[in-house]
């Protein structure tokens, strides 16, 4: 039969010093309700219950605290993880979530402030991670420390995944995308077609060769507007012009085309220049070899011109022509040392 206690006031228990207080409702039967608020002024309040369920929506820690942030520096949750995981233990001790005053973060790690924080396996497993776009726009900031990097471990071949415009790649997927990928290019950013700065391969092997096959001769030449003349080639374009290209054994620089161990001008009766700055001399370590051609090349104004033909009679080969008014004095073969002596005997 139910028993009940009302009192016009206060209703107060009192044991001898530290006597313990048991509200006995049968093993693991029964219910204690407290209609009120329960204050308990102890230090320390131990739940043994398999299931705890909490009404609140928030839970305060730290609760009254005086000072400008947490006194005591940490506050937040310690998880035990049973035998052999002591608080001293490494990465098996305790798991806890804290907050760091001193440092203004949230720690996920094993251990606790009584020894010291572990992150060797301290993980967070998630779908999304969210941003704030007041602040920094919404920027994701990583902040390693020493040599650290951003990694994705455990992902099964992580570079054949990035195909979306938004996915982050990694260095293999770089790697791959300059040594392997036919259709490669770097380009100026923003630049328009026909007016951009750009290095692009074409390469004749590729098939089908049409315009919209990226890295084909015909899609360079679409995007462009030059030619590879049907060979493979690396093209440089600067600000829309043609500068250079390079074929699997030649090369082209500026309109100078470079063959083994040739220099030619690919425009047709187009001059080749050397010039040196001030009083510089054009040198060589060796001879100057002139071929031979058979007619008289044409003088040029305020120059002299050097040139190889069949010896006469200054039996040197090496003939000259000049810009003088007098047209018997343009040309000539410079003489011989021996002939020379001779000539100047005999005239």
């Amino acid at each position: 039969m139910g028993q009940f206690v009302q009192t016009n006031g206060d209703y107060n228990i009192k044991t001898s010093e530290g006597a313990r207080i048991t509200l006995d409702t049968g093993n693991g039967i029964g219910e204690v309700r407290v209609t009120g608020n329960l204050l308990v002024e102890g230090d320390t309040l131990t739940v043994s219950a398999e299931n705890l369920d909490v009404v609140d929506n928030i839970i305060v820690l730290n609760s009254g605290e005086t000072g400008a942030g947490v006194s005591l520096r940490y506050s937040g949750i310690q998880i035990d993880r049973g035998i052999g995981t002591a608080v001293n233990s490494g990465a098996e001790g305790p798991a806890s979530i804290v907050y760091d005053e001193t440092t203004d973060t949230w720690l996920f790690a094993h251990g606790s402030p009584e020894s010291v924080f572990n992150y060797a396996e301290s993980k967070i497993r998630v779908k999304e991670i969210l941003t704030n776009t007041d602040t920094d726009g919404g920027d994701l900031i990583l902040i390693g420390t020493g040599t650290g990097v951003v990694k994705v471990n455990g992902t099964l071949n992580y570079e054949d995944q990035v195909t979306d415009d938004d996915d982050i790649p990694n260095k293999k997927y770089v790697d791959d995308a300059i040594q392997l990928s036919p259709t490669y290019q770097i380009k100026s950013p923003g630049a328009a077609p026909g007016g951009d700065s750009r290095i692009i391969i074409a390469d004749k092997d590729i098939t089908p060769n049409l315009a919209d096959e990226p890295g084909s001769l015909a899609a360079f030449e679409d995007q462009t507007g030059f030619t590879s003349f049907g060979e493979s080639a690396i093209t440089v374009i600067v600000d829309g012009n043609l500068n250079s290209q390079f074929f699997s054994s030649r090369a082209t620089i500026q309109g100078l085309e470079f063959v083994s161990n040739e220099i030619t001008n690919n425009d047709t009766n187009a001059n080749v220049y050397i010039r040196t700055q001030g009083t510089g001399k054009l040198q060589t370590n060796y001879a100057v070899e002139l071929e031979q051609i058979a007619g008289t090349p044409a003088y040029v104004a305020n120059s002299t011109l050097v040139y190889g033909a069949d010896p006469g009679q200054g039996v040197s080969g090496v003939y000259f022509v000049n810009d003088s008014s007098e047209s018997i004095k343009r040309t000539g073969e410079l003489v011989s040392k021996n002939r020379a002596l001779l000539f100047s005997m005999i005239f």
